[in-house]
């Protein structure tokens, strides 16, 4: 039995779903005349990159194509249904992927590309995963993919233009492809189940389709498991089991905990979760576009043209919204589950991932980035904006300091005032005056007492209080020495008489 995703593979442009810009495009390329030699189709897997290089060969190759030049290939002549099964002999289909060498660039490309082609008037190497090539591989197809003979177009298929070298990216055209959106999945889904004889449920193509993010290969193939599953019938519940979906109420449920720091219920709703055998990878993907819906209905308002959901929805998610206290919370929360949705990839315990995140979010003390630390200092800036003390004391503390004292010192200390002696001992006759008492010194303010938010060298510690200084005792002046008598005058010397 043929898959579902090969068995309604776009065999013409016309059936090629959501990159009408590629196809508009490619259309008008061939039926002027104006094709390039080397093509580079890039996007997402399961856009149509392959088909699309396929069915560019096959307007290029087809007996009954229409136009000018050929351009609307049937899908029904000998060179279109070769061309579907890889057998023509002037398409040429290399998985670089299994095959990153220089030898096979050689064997393969460089080889034969001189050779005219075989039935047709063009040959068309279509290379897959080109990004996988080695880069001896480009270097040796760099000379050949700038001029190859008139004959050949080279269609490049890649999920990762980056690793390509600039070179090769110069010499090629470059299309870029789209995720498809949901409704055009759904459109074809709802097409195949008709075709198929499925009967199926709205609600579970939509959430096919969402899990599918864009890829059309994927979508189907998930319907086709999901129509085994349910004997030809695509049910809501077993497309929920299948995928691992989570309603819309439980998500709600963590985004409300989240809002309100509720470690326990967030927890919880995580065991919740496991025993079900829900995916936990799954379910972060889903919270983190569910908070990004409750972010956009902060910023932008609840419309339900922005947020495409039903006016009952978004009237749910503005309440959701009016829960968190700014916009950087939300943006915070967006960040760190989607950096565990990113280390769930490689982690052994996927529920340790997501509690220690959800940790993170209600309790922000627990996280040292610097995103926590703001936002913790954006509570506590909004503490003391509002007037509100971090930690008010009781009664018993306020009756141990007193009035005077609580206002000035919010740890409860008391700080026992020392006055100066009144009056100074007696001082002895002539002494010099004494030297007034020292000040008492005042106490150092103490910090508040911090709350479980604050931050950690804020948190007040049990410090002994300050008491003042003792007054300086009066310092005694020392008896001045007494004054020493004048000496006595010398006597004045007589003149002696002569003899």
């Amino acid at each position: 039995m043929e898959s579902l995703y090969r068995k309604y593979r776009p065999l013409t442009f016309e059936s090629v779903v959501g990159q009408q810009h590629i196809v508009s495009t490619l259309q008008h390329a061939v039926t002027e005349g104006r094709l390039s030699h080397a093509y580079l189709f890039c996007g997402p897997r399961g856009t149509g990159k392959t088909t699309m290089a396929r069915i560019l060969a096959k307007a290029l190759l087809c007996q009954k194509a229409q136009g000018d030049h050929g351009c609307m290939p049937d899908g029904t002549c000998p060179e279109c249904e070769a061309i579907a099964e890889g057998a023509h002999p002037d398409v040429y289909e290399l998985d670089a992927a299994s095959r990153t060498g220089v030898d096979s660039v050689r064997e393969e490309i460089i080889n034969s590309v001189n050779f005219a082609p075989v039935r047709g008037a063009y040959k068309v190497y279509i290379i897959d995963e080109v990004h996988m090539l080695t880069t001896q591989a480009f270097n040796a197809l760099l000379k050949t993919l700038e001029e190859p003979p008139s004959h050949v177009v080279f269609v490049l298929c890649t999920t990762d233009p980056q690793k390509l070298l600039d070179t090769i990216l110069s010499r090629c055209q470059r299309f870029d492809f789209h995720r498809i959106s949901n409704e055009d999945i759904l459109a074809r889904m709802r097409y195949v189940c008709e075709q198929e004889g499925f009967s199926y449920d709205e609600e579970a193509l939509e959430i096919v389709a969402k899990h599918a993010r864009g890829g059309m290969r994927d979508a189907l193939s998930t319907l086709e498991q999901l129509s085994v599953f349910g004997g030809g019938s695509v049910r809501l519940a077993d497309a929920r089991s299948l995928l691992g979906e989570v309603s819309s109420t439980i998500l709600a449920q963590f985004a409300r905990g989240i809002a309100s720091r509720d470690v326990v219920e967030l927890f919880g709703l995580v065991r919740t979760q496991v025993d079900e055998g829900n995916d936990l990878m799954e379910l972060t993907r889903d919270l983190v576009g569910h908070v990004r819906d409750v972010y956009t209905a902060f910023v932008a308002g609840a419309k339900p043209e922005l947020l495409d959901c039903t006016p009952e929805e978004a009237a749910a998610l503005k309440e959701e919204a009016s829960l968190f206290e700014n916009a950087d919370r939300l943006a915070r929360v967006l960040t760190v589950l989607d950096d565990a949705a990113l280390e769930m990839r490689n982690a052994s315990d996927m529920r340790l991932v997501l509690e220690i995140a959800l940790t993170r979010l209600a309790r922000p003390e627990s996280d040292l980035t610097l995103e926590a630390l703001a936002e913790r200092l954006d509570r506590l800036e909004a503490r003391i904006a509002s007037g509100v003390p971090s930690a008010p004391m009781d009664a018993a503390a306020l009756a141990a300091l007193g009035g005077s004292v609580a206002s000035a010192s919010p740890t409860g200390a008391s700080h026992p005032a020392t006055s100066a002696p009144a009056t100074s001992a007696a001082a002895p006759a002539g002494a010099s005056a004494a030297a007034p008492a020292a000040a008492p010194s005042r106490p150092a303010p103490q910090p508040a007492a911090s709350s479980s938010g604050d931050l950690p060298w804020m948190k007040s510690a049990q410090r002994p209080a300050a008491s003042a200084a003792p007054a300086a005792a009066p310092v005694q002046s020392q008896p001045a020495a007494p004054k020493a008598a004048p000496a006595p005058a010398p006597a004045p010397v007589q003149p002696q008489q002569p003899t």
